[in-house]
């Protein structure tokens, strides 16, 4: 009987299978043909990648830095560039403001630096005794707690010392770059050469100028830093050098990038240049900008590994400290800190720098954007209270003025500041003219509430002019005329408050003992711009010295009028004529009364026992009575119209 089969297979195990096994080189194809394909994909991945990342970065370009066009796109383009300009100039105006008081405030320290460097050589040299071990001068910089400053400090000192003038070279290393030894020192490595390699492109860039046109440069010398290095032109101050091998390296130097031996002839290289110009040796200054930050155990075998080379390389150590030298003693061992000698030096604080910014940019200069009393105290608190960062305050600084030019349409009137009146009344009508100014300019011109204020004060006495404020019809007259009184104004109302501020900063200094009643500038500007609709004449800065002035000696009062007379000259401004004679009156007739008396005095008899007083002391003192109420009489008037004057100025 034949057997039937059935289509249906009737193998239903789930632990047992049939498995298709290729030979080897087949195997080995299809993997193969596998591999391409993903990494084809993968190419294709990182492709489209590129691809879209270049999509969106050329979708990021912002055009004008991001101003836009306001009074809801009807502002001109004109305007908005004018906007843009006028940002880019104040916050230029500013950051130089702020590195020049940086470098002035250090400017001792700088150059005591610098010498110390510059004489590092012949100090050591000048040793009677010959150490076993070799000594690293080392600078300790302890510039404050501030340490997001330290940055900005110690690249000035790295400016300093890389001048033209100075024979040295400079690498700044930060404890973020510096993880372990071998990453220190390779970074210290790569920014001694990086340095010899920008002089060599600067060169190269000075040697085609002047040999343009003679012959042209060989387009394949690109493709011979593979292979290696044949020729290369560097300088080193105003000293040119040439490098000439005849042979090209077949392959890299097998020493890493760490070796110290890569540094010795890089620097034996420079050294022989040096000598044959008749130039001095040039140093190498390792900047360590935040000691406590580096990891101990590297900075002592860096230290020790630096001081092996220090007969071949002219190494000296510039340490920034925030603290005190007791980082030292914590981090190095006694053996590593023999190898240092050791040398300190201080940078100003933080709040030094801090408060003459803030007096510069707030009182002294005119030109510059001014805050109100908000933005004034949290700038203050923020750097007292927080982190004592300048670069914080320097941030705060730019935020604020993009705040006002990017949004604010009026800002465009704010460099006529700098201009003189007549500049100012043609630049204005210059604009209306060409309708870069329009009328949503005047309307928000109107919407201030200055602008209100000074309607109001002259409704009363002067309608008419305040009604040509006010007429739509007469725009051309607000943004062309009054427009230039009212910036002269703040030019005045500015020169004015400062001088306001130098002469109470001289009202305080008169009464030394009360401690209490000195007050900075940055706190006096506080007080004033928080009691701004009150002002400052009702005020205990104010009443508190006036009334002290009216008790003053004529010692006190010419003491007083000698102090602020310079001011009131520097500023323009004239004290009463009378006042200087009157208290060298007061001062002449005491001394001579004074004369007179104690002449008198000398032969005067002297009272008997029963203490009965002669008639000569009867006399005497009827005459020092008299006298008295003179020179009472004269000082008090005095000491009053100076008081007077006083208050009425403040």
């Amino acid at each position: 009987m034949a057997a039937i089969t059935s289509g249906r297979d009737d193998f239903d195990s789930i632990s047992e299978g049939c498995f298709l096994i290729l030979p080897q080189a087949q195997r080995t194809a299809t993997q193969s043909k596998s591999k391409i394909g993903q990494k084809r994909k993968r190419t294709a991945r990182k492709i489209q990648g590129k691809v879209a990342r270049r999509h969106v970065d050329e979708q990021q370009y912002i055009p004008y830095q991001g101003f836009e066009q306001l009074f809801n796109n009807e502002e001109t383009v004109e305007c908005m560039k004018l906007r843009k300009n006028a940002y880019e100039e104040a916050w230029k105006q500013t950051q130089t403001i702020i590195n020049d008081i940086l470098f002035d405030m250090n400017r001792t320290a700088l150059d005591k630096i610098a010498s110390f460097v510059e004489t590092s050589q012949n100090s050591a040299s000048q040793g009677l005794v010959h150490l076993p071990f070799h000594e690293i001068p080392t600078a300790l910089v302890f510039a404050g707690i501030n340490t997001p400053d330290h940055n900005a400090q110690f690249k000035q000192i790295a400016n300093k010392l890389s001048e033209n003038n100075n024979n040295n070279f400079v690498a700044l290393l930060q404890s973020k770059d510096c993880n372990n030894l071998k990453s220190m020192m390779k970074v210290m490595i790569e920014q001694f050469l990086s340095i010899e390699i920008e002089s060599m492109e600067s060169s190269n860039q000075v040697k085609q100028q002047q040999e343009k046109g003679e012959h042209e440069m060989d387009e394949d010398n690109e493709d011979d830093n593979d292979e290696g290095l044949t020729s290369s032109v560097g300088n080193f101050g105003d000293t040119m050098f040439e490098i000439n091998t005849n042979t090209k390296l077949k392959r890299a130097s097998k020493l890493p990038p760490y070796d110290m031996q890569i540094l010795e002839a890089w620097y034996r290289h420079v050294n022989q240049r040096q000598t044959k110009n008749k130039r001095q040796e040039p140093n190498l200054v390792v900047v360590l900008e935040d000691l406590e930050s580096f990891e101990a155990n590297m900075l002592r075998d860096f230290i020790t590994i630096c001081s092996e080379y220090r007969l071949r390389i002219p190494i000296v150590f510039i340490m920034g400290i925030a603290t005190s030298t007791d980082i030292l003693h914590q981090s190095l061992t006694k053996a590593t800190i023999g190898l240092l000698r050791i040398e300190k030096f201080w940078l100003e604080q933080s709040d030094v720098w801090f408060n003459r910014v803030l007096e510069t940019v707030f009182i002294d200069s005119v030109h510059t954007l001014k805050f109100g009393a908000r933005p004034y105290k949290f700038l203050l608190d923020h750097f007292y209270l927080y982190d004592f960062s300048m670069g914080r305050a320097t941030a705060s600084l730019k935020y604020a003025l993009m705040h006002h030019y990017y949004g604010n349409p009026l800002s465009i009137f704010t460099p006529l500041l700098n201009k003189s009146k007549q500049e100012i009344q043609d630049t204005l009508k210059e604009w209306y003219n060409t309708q870069i100014i329009n009328e949503h300019h005047t309307t928000h011109l109107r919407m201030l509430s200055s602008f209100r204020m000074h309607v109001d004060a002259i409704a009363d006495h002067d309608p008419q002019q305040a009604l040509r404020l006010l007429d739509d019809d007469d725009s051309e007259f607000l943004m062309t005329d009054a427009l230039v009184d009212f910036i002269q104004g703040l030019k005045r109302y500015q020169h004015e408050f400062q001088y306001g501020i130098e002469l109470i900063r001289a009202l305080q200094s008169q009464f030394t003992n009360n401690i209490g009643m000195r007050k900075s500038k940055r706190m006096l500007l506080l007080a004033a711009l928080e009691s701004v609709k009150t002002g400052l004449s009702n005020s205990e800065i104010i009443l508190w010295p006036t009334s002290l002035v009216r008790k003053l000696d004529p010692i006190g009062l010419d003491q007083l009028v000698k102090r602020i007379h310079p001011i009131v000259e520097r500023f323009g401004y004239s004290l009463p004529d009378d006042w200087n004679g009157r208290l060298q009156t007061l001062l002449g007739a005491d001394e001579a009364y004074q004369r007179k008396m104690e002449k008198k005095l000398a032969g005067m008899v002297l009272p008997d026992e029963e203490r009965r007083s002669t008639e000569t002391a009867k006399k005497v003192q009827i005459e020092s009575m008299d006298h008295l109420k003179h020179v009472g009489t004269d000082k008090t008037k005095i000491a009053i119209e100076i008081a007077d004057w006083i208050s009425e100025t403040l």
